[in-house]
């Protein structure tokens, strides 16, 4: 009887810990690379994601298109550096 239990706790427990080693690699590597995307998109699209864009950047685009002259672009330019935006 001894030698049965033995054989069956040999063949269900002795085994070691298998594939369970993994999960917790595979959870924190999932959790790096989620990580590292997300640096990696904010680093090329800043915070507030791809459409956002800054009032000096449309300022500069409008004059860059011929909408404003030179004297409009550094008066507003101020205007906006004043007021924080």
């Amino acid at each position: 009887m001894t030698t049965l239990l033995a054989t069956i706790a040999a063949d269900h427990w002795g085994h070691g810990p298998g594939w369970w080693v993994l999960i917790p690699l595979l959870f924190w590597g999932t959790l790096v690379f989620l990580l590292a995307t997300r640096i990696r998109h904010w680093r090329r699209f800043g915070p507030f994601g791809p459409g956002w864009r800054s009032g000096e950047a449309v300022l500069a685009e409008r004059y860059a298109r011929g909408e404003i002259d030179a004297d409009e672009y550094r008066n507003r330019l101020t205007v906006l550096r004043a007021q924080g935006m």
